[in-house]
């Protein structure tokens, strides 16, 4: 995969602004404190979101597979898991070219169009995107005094609150539509909003193409399967320590979204911010901040170890496992 000076640069600013939050945050903790919850920590669980992270990376190719098959191919499993293990090994390395990534794998080995390969991706994403926002709306209902309180103790949200109740806003707002629908012509034909329309329509094909998918139960099955699978990851890890293991499900559903909100930053990997996230999430639940930094960087550690090991390892047997298909 060519690394361009682009994509370097990039990478070293996502990463070192990731470091500096990281650092900030540790920073305010007694990492001695940490040692000693560490030590004394239940390692036999961790062995549960191990298991559950190269099990939903698994459902996950066997959903991308679903995708493919409408567009003349069948690719062996063995194959489109290892490009997906492969690509979020790419994505540690370099922000969000992991999809480019894993799309190259199955091109190289299964001979794919590599353009067709990144419309299932966009599907894939698409289908993604829509599951988060459930699982965020199922968080807030479920867990709706916790963020009421949370918001209520924000000044910032009061105030604008008390902005989207001002009528001289919602003046503003039509007077702002119409001035819109007026000058839609000249606004459509701006280079950035050629780029919107463009992606605004990958996503829209994408979505579209789920209706070529020959069993589309098992599919959304299959996605609503791959984001339980990272709850129970986080909700197993509690486990591991004293400290959070009497926690309940709907508190890890609380931690899970904060986390993943962390990881959307676009900072390499999510370093810092994930942890930032998840240790605000614990402390709403009483768990202080340095045991909530333990829980953080070890929840993270694990899923970043898994998928580097995980996807070089997939990355070093596929020319092996694809040995035969090589030689006729």
């Amino acid at each position: 995969m060519k690394v361009t000076k682009k994509d370097a640069i990039q990478t070293v600013i996502s990463l070192a602004l990731g470091i500096i939050v990281f650092l900030l945050v540790y920073s305010q903790l007694n990492i001695d404190e940490m040692r000693e919850l560490l030590k004394n920590a239940h390692w036999g669980y961790i062995v549960l979101p191990i298991g559950l992270s190269l099990l939903s990376s698994l459902v996950r190719a066997l959903r991308w597979n679903q995708l493919i098959e409408p567009i003349a191919h069948k690719p062996a499993l063995k194959n489109t898991f290892c490009a997906v293990m492969y690509g979020y090994f790419i994505n540690h390395l370099l922000p969000r070219a992991g999809e480019l990534a894993r799309c190259g794998v199955l091109k190289n080995y299964e001979k794919i169009p590599f353009t067709e390969l990144l419309g299932t991706v966009i599907t894939e994403r698409a289908f993604d995107l829509l599951t988060t926002f459930l699982i965020v709306f199922i968080t807030v209902v479920l867990e709706f005094e916790v963020f009421n309180d949370i918001l209520s103790g924000i000044t910032v949200w009061q105030s604008i609150c008390s902005l989207l109740t001002n009528p001289l806003l919602w003046i503003a707002l039509v007077a702002l539509v119409i001035i819109l629908f007026l000058l839609r012509k000249k606004i459509m034909q701006l280079k950035f909003m050629g780029k919107v329309k463009e992606l605004g329509m990958g996503v829209w094909n994408g979505l579209k193409s789920f209706t070529q998918v020959k069993n589309k139960p098992l599919f959304i099955f299959y996605s609503l399967s791959i984001f339980f699978m990272y709850y129970l990851m986080l909700y197993f890890s509690f486990w591991v320590f004293d400290f959070t293991a009497g926690l309940d499900m709907e508190a890890g559903l609380t931690t899970y979204v904060f986390g993943a909100l962390g990881m959307v930053v676009p900072v390499q990997g999510g370093i810092g911010t994930y942890e930032f996230m998840t240790i605000q999430a614990l402390k709403i639940y009483g768990i202080g901040a340095t045991a909530a930094g333990t829980f953080a960087v070890l929840s993270h550690l694990v899923e970043i170890i898994v998928n580097c090991v995980g996807g070089f390892g997939c990355s070093m047997i596929l020319p092996f496992i694809n040995k035969q298909k090589a030689e006729d």
